[in-house]
């Protein structure tokens, strides 16, 4: 089958295939190459219903949702993988994502050689909070592979899935076949760096990162995450001064996630005196807009650990209430107890903080991310149960991890629980 392109004529097919490149493997410039593709071909149906999704999701401002999903409506589809596009990305733009999920999911089996539909589908999936949502992935990477073959944003996406999996063999081959094919695209750095976390390989994984960071696309949204994947390096090599460097590049960058995490890891680890913040623009302010509603619950999750990283447990609370009303999916089940452990944890009542995020550990997956995003709830749960004296917990927990992977940061607080007068980080 291969890659579905629209109906253009060859001047702007060509033009679409740039913008499918860097839409699939930067995410950098493809707003302006859509602008071009729309000015030549005016009449496109799906490039208008990529300006909507653009808007829509990405929150591109430089187009109108609405009014893209209106043209796409009117203009020319006459593929049927075409027609079916323009009608799941129009529902898209008008009526947001998760009406659109199942609408995503059914139009990305019909029609496997359709990337943007594989990236969509693909990303609800893992942030949808479904039990089941790793054994979606793998059937649309198997469906969406066996269409296009070794396209390096699919074989990207399996090397995700294999390293999530612990398949770290399979991982890092496939990232490794990815950066052959794209020797700057993160599509091959982003599995190898999960690797190098998951393997515990933190002086060969950080060399990696600063060879090929100068690299790779400095526009590209994703390259101050693998500024962030710098900094757990960082971290676990006793190098906190580094990585609140590193902090400081990746912080307000990209959403709520990367910046919040890390700065409650220094926190935690005693890098950064708690409720300080040295970044400009501070967490408070990053996660400010997603305090009363959230796209996807892994943003909740990042916004109650932005209020961490604040103090502001009056604010944790305000959030738990608003949680319980949010309408993505599992936010009113998973957000509100998250938030009302972490106000908790910063006010010190860590009886109470343990219990609150003991009992949600076994649905930390469902909060969405990777393995290395998702650590940072069971690294606070393991900070909470020492302080509340439950060092035979906290040690379990540990000691998993270090049977999955060797961690010096790990190695350092198992002494500390079989050592409990040397404490914990405050």
């Amino acid at each position: 089958m291969g890659v579905l392109t629209p109906s253009f004529g060859s001047d702007v097919a060509a033009r679409w295939d740039d913008f499918l490149w860097r839409y699939l493997t930067r995410r950098s410039g493809e707003s302006d190459l859509l602008h071009t593709i729309l000015e030549v071909d005016p009449g496109s149906g799906v490039a208008h219903a990529v300006a909507g999704l653009l808007a829509a999701v990405d929150g591109d401002k430089t187009f109108d949702a609405a009014a893209e999903a209106r043209a796409a409506r009117a203009g020319r589809a006459t593929q049927d993988w075409e027609r079916s596009f323009v009608a799941v990305a129009a529902r898209t733009a008008e009526e947001g994502m998760w009406p659109a999920y199942d609408a995503w999911q059914r139009h990305a089996a019909a029609y496997p050689g359709d990337l943007v539909a594989f990236d969509m589908a693909g990303f609800l999936l893992t942030t949808s909070t479904r039990p089941d949502m790793f054994e979606g992935v793998e059937e649309l990477v198997s469906r969406t592979r066996g269409a296009v073959g070794d396209h390096v944003s699919v074989l990207g996406y399996e090397a995700m899935l294999r390293q999530e999996q612990g398949r770290l063999d399979e991982a890092h081959a496939l990232a490794t076949r990815c950066l052959e094919l794209d020797p700057p695209g993160s599509d091959g750095a982003h599995p190898l760096a999960h690797v190098y976390v998951e393997s515990g390989d933190h002086a060969e994984g950080l060399a990696f990162l600063e060879g090929w960071l100068p690299i790779t696309d400095q526009a590209a949204k994703f390259t101050t995450h693998l500024v962030w994947h710098a900094a757990l390096h960082e971290l676990q090599l006793g190098r906190g001064d580094a990585a609140l460097e590193r902090y400081l590049v990746c912080g307000g960058t990209r959403g709520p996630s990367d910046g919040t995490s890390l700065l409650w890891r220094c926190q935690l680890l005693g890098h950064v005196p708690p409720a300080t913040d040295p970044g400009s623009p501070t967490m408070s302010e990053v996660i400010a807009p997603f305090t009363s509603e959230v796209p996807f619950t892994f943003v909740g999750a990042h916004v109650a650990i932005g209020l961490g990283t604040a103090g502001d447990a009056d604010g944790l609370r305000r959030f738990a209430r608003a949680a319980s009303t949010f309408t993505a999916p599992g936010a009113a089940e998973l957000l509100p107890d998250l938030a009302l452990g972490f106000a908790a944890y910063v006010e010190g009542d860590h009886a109470v903080a343990s219990d609150l995020l003991a009992r949600l550990a076994g649905d930390f997956v469902r909060l969405g991310g990777s393995h290395a995003q998702r650590e940072v709830f069971e690294d606070t749960l393991i900070h909470t149960l020492t302080h509340a004296g439950r060092l035979e917990e906290a040690a379990a927990l540990l000691e998993a991890r270090l049977d999955r992977r060797p961690s010096p940061v790990d190695s350092a607080l198992l002494h500390r629980t079989r050592s409990p007068l040397t404490g914990v980080a405050e």
